[in-house]
């Protein structure tokens, strides 16, 4: 998307605020204001301490004793929804990402693989899960979701 302006700064600006909707600039808010200056100690410092106790927990799963290939999730907490149903409510939004944030939190290759469908108020509405495998391992993620995706009967 690029929408032009007077100048480099009016072409940025108005791109940057017509392209992205209403969650992404708070989220992108967010983000500034936990890393902004009085903010990084107490926020951005933590999260790093936080981030590190995961990874180390993910590479114990995936290394351990009782190493797995894989970790499947929901994608999601609940099925689609209508657009702009939880556009009042930024928690209910947040926790939809809820399962696919850990990841990309640690690092970790995913992906979300189509699964079915569930009946809502006389529509069919698509569901799914996430696969997660170790560092370097995207092959197996395509590997499993191929398999899963020529077992499926939509």
């Amino acid at each position: 998307l690029h929408i032009e302006g007077d100048n480099l700064l009016d072409d940025y600006m108005k791109t940057r605020g017509s392209g992205f909707g209403r969650e992404v600039r708070r989220r992108i808010i967010l983000g500034s204001y936990v890393l902004s200056a009085g903010y990084y100690d107490a926020y951005y410092k933590k999260a790093e301490e936080v981030r590190n106790l995961i990874r180390s927990d993910f590479d114990k799963v995936f290394n351990g004793d009782n190493a797995v290939s894989a970790i499947i999730t929901p994608t999601t907490l609940d099925i689609a929804f209508k657009i702009g149903e939880k556009t009042d409510d930024p928690l209910k939004m947040y926790l939809e990402d809820i399962f696919t944030v850990t990841a990309n939190v640690v690092g970790l290759p995913a992906i979300s693989i189509p699964s079915g469908f569930i009946e809502k108020d006389g529509k069919k509405l698509p569901i799914g899960f996430q696969i997660m495998a170790p560092h370097f391992k995207e092959n197996w993620l395509f590997e499993i979701g191929r398999e899963v995706e020529k077992n499926l009967q939509f």
